[in-house]
């Protein structure tokens, strides 16, 4: 039975909740996003705008299983994981392949603009 003065902002003080702040960070948004910016020259993308390489690591991060840590500095042990050449070459395949289809269908203004300007050609 709870207390008559009971709470329930005692509660949350009690499980400390009140003044601390906690999150959940999917590790592989990390982990996607250096390998994008490390291999970005090598994807031979039409456009490496911002709106596309968005575009990419959205795809790619729904290809790829999340790994949930509750701090930022838990990542690294998630990466070591991606060491082994063959897991780590899976990711990078991966992200060819999401490349290569936002490469196809570019949805940023820029290639819009491109491709009007090539109609009116």
């Amino acid at each position: 039975m709870i207390p008559a003065n009971f709470s329930y902002y005692n509660y949350i003080k009690v499980i400390g909740l009140v003044g601390e702040t906690y999150m959940v960070v999917n590790a592989m948004e990390k982990i996607m996003k250096d390998l994008l910016d490390e291999y970005l020259d090598r994807l031979q993308m039409r456009c490496t705008c911002e709106k596309c390489k968005t575009d990419l690591l959205a795809l790619v991060l729904n290809k790829v299983p999340p790994y949930y840590v509750t701090d930022q500095n838990k990542i690294p042990y998630i990466k070591a994981k991606f060491a082994d050449k063959q897991e780590l070459t899976s990711l990078i395949v991966k992200l060819a392949e999401c490349a290569k289809i936002i490469s196809e269908r570019p949805l940023c203004e820029t290639m819009k603009q491109k491709q009007k300007e090539v109609e009116y050609d």
